[in-house]
Parts: structure tokens; sequence; C-alpha cells
């Protein structure tokens, strides 16, 4: 009998313990307050755009985040916020275009992907597998917005770190973009001037500046 009680025990240890793991708001609030508690960061990653099986475009980049600024670089252009102006920098092209940065509550940026999950879609745990050698919790989030450009965010949390390895958008035509992390630089500090277009490093041959 004590045997089988304690077997019993054991077992509900277990099952609290599996249900603890598997609460997908936990895994994400812990995401979040992660990245919310540095300074800044920096990825390398890769972006994969896919219908089906079918890879249609693959390229690589870097970015940076503090916060609510954020630095993009992937081809030949680049992408400097600070908070409130956006440029956008065709490097070949030399072109430069200046915006007032107003994205609505649904659009997907560096600053806020790590925050997305908090409005607009409910989320459900999948699974947890090995992902480049690393146990993740894999978090759906679908969408209840009938505006936003996606209706399903798959995200692959590391189990031990809480940093975010890769998501997928899904759009409303199922071409799926995947992003995934080849190298992170955590609890990173930036220059003032960092998050903003230097002219000087740059050359411009032609500037849009649509700010109000």
């Amino acid at each position: 009998m004590r045997r089988i009680q304690g077997f019993l025990i054991v077992m509900m240890i277990f099952s609290s313990t599996l249900m603890v793991a598997q609460d997908p708001k936990a895994v994400l609030d812990k995401m979040s307050a992660t990245y919310k508690a540095m300074p800044g960061f920096e990825i390398e990653f890769v972006q994969r755009v896919m219908s089906e099986a079918e890879v249609l475009d693959r390229f690589s980049g870097t970015a940076a985040v503090s916060k609510e600024k954020f630095m993009i670089k992937f081809r030949d252009q680049h992408i400097y916020c600070n908070g409130p102006v956006l440029w956008t920098y065709l490097v070949e092209a030399q072109e430069l275009t200046i915006t007032n940065f107003e994205p609505e509550e649904t659009f997907i940026n560096p600053t806020n992907i790590y925050d997305i999950y908090k409005k607009g879609f409910t989320y459900t745990y999948k699974r947890s597998e090995n992902m480049g050698g690393s146990l993740v919790d894999v978090v759906e989030l679908v969408s209840t917005d009938e505006d936003s450009d996606f209706t399903n965010i798959i995200m692959y949390i590391d189990k031990k770190t809480s940093y975010l390895k890769a998501w997928d958008l899904i759009d409303y035509d199922g071409i799926k973009t995947a992003f995934e992390v080849a190298n992170f630089k955590p609890s990173q500090t930036y220059a003032a001037g960092f998050f903003e277009f230097d002219s000087k490093k740059n050359p411009v041959q032609h500037t849009e500046d649509y700010r109000n």
C-alpha cells in the first residue's frame, strides 16, 4: 500500500511539473521578461519564405535592438529606427527614405516580437522538441484581429535561457516566413546615435522625407 501511495505521489508531482512547463502563458511571460531585462541585444538571422515545402526566397541579415530602437541590415537594405523616426537606406542605389515610425499594434518588428502575444492573439502550447541541440518549447499564437497580416505565429523558445531561437509567420494564403537565429548576443549596450542614419558613413544620392 505504501508503495502504491509513493508511486501516486511521484506521479502527481511529475504531472504538476509537466503542466507548469506546458503553460503557454508562463513560457511566453518568461521569454518577455528575459528580453525586457536586457539593455539591448544583437542577432544574426536567416529568413526563408516558403509555400508548403518549397523555399521561395532565402537570405540572411543582422539586427540590433534596444528597447524601442532597432537596426536591421539585410541584402542591400539598412533600416534604422530611434523610436519616432525610421530611416530606410538602399545601399546600392544610395537612396534614403525617412518616415515617422507609427506602427499599428499588429505590426511585427524586432522591438515587439517578444511581446506581440499580449494583445490580439490566443496561444497554445504545442510540444517540446530539439532544435540545434537545444530543447525548445513550441508555442502557437493565433490572431484574433482580422486586420492582422498573419493568422499564426509559431515560436520556438529555448527551455533553458528563454531566448527566442526561431519563429514562423503564416499569412492568410498559407505562405510561411520562417526566421531562425543563427547567432545571439544578449545584454548589449549602444552608443548615442547608433540607431540613427549617419550620412557621413553612408553616401546618399537621393532622399525622400515623408515626416509630418
